[in-house]
């Protein structure tokens, strides 16, 4: 079971724009709590403790969140608003049961690029992401897909990522992730090096 990180937050009051932008501009971030429990409630965040916990627990991590005056929940991170210039503005929570399953999607990393470049192939990505459900402790923050052992002209589907214990693949089991194609440069230089051999045959 993956650690369970704690966020600290608070209840919020006011939910209207103006309130949200003094939130942001004195380090907080508006958010909402949802669940069958607790329905909808509205809290504010330290945004840099925020990021902290994100990135030293991951994406889809289970979080502890307690909330001042009230009792703490299980939840998993739902939907996380950011700005090209502000960064983060708004986040979403998701009460959760640790004995429940939860569907998410989880972010497809792709190893072994380096002997398909060396091979002066092109590697085709299809998806950045995969749907996936379990029990969300054992969510994982990213899946890897190694490409090294990948011919030309082959593919890699939903239905061949290998996944961890317990967790299945929601995702269409026959749509890519990858496919393997020659370069166009490649391409050029075979076509150049034929027209070379007809030349000197014909001479």
């Amino acid at each position: 079971m993956k650690q369970i990180g704690i966020i600290k937050v608070e209840k919020r009051d006011h939910a209207s724009t103006g309130e949200n932008e003094r939130l942001r501009k004195t380090g907080f971030l508006p958010g909402n709590i949802c669940g069958k429990e607790i329905g909808s409630m509205a809290i504010t965040v330290n945004k840099d403790d925020l990021r902290k916990k994100m990135s030293k627990f991951g994406r889809n991590a289970v979080f502890e969140i307690e909330v001042a005056g009230d009792k703490t929940y299980t939840v998993m991170t739902n939907e996380i608003q950011s700005h090209a210039v502000k960064g983060i503005v708004h986040v979403d929570f998701q009460q959760i049961s640790l004995s429940e399953e939860v569907k998410t999607d989880v972010v497809i990393k792709i190893s072994g690029k380096e002997s398909i470049e060396a091979q002066r192939m092109i590697l085709i990505n299809h998806a950045d992401t995969i749907s996936v459900k379990g029990l969300p402790q054992n969510i994982p923050d990213s899946i890897e897909v190694n490409v090294a052992e990948l011919k030309l002209g082959e593919t890699i589907t939903f239905g061949d990522v290998k996944l961890p214990k317990g967790i299945i693949c929601e995702s269409n089991p026959a749509h890519l992730v990858a496919t393997l194609i020659e370069s166009k440069l490649q391409e050029t230089e075979e076509t150049e090096e034929a027209a070379v051999v007809g030349e000197k045959l014909e001479a």
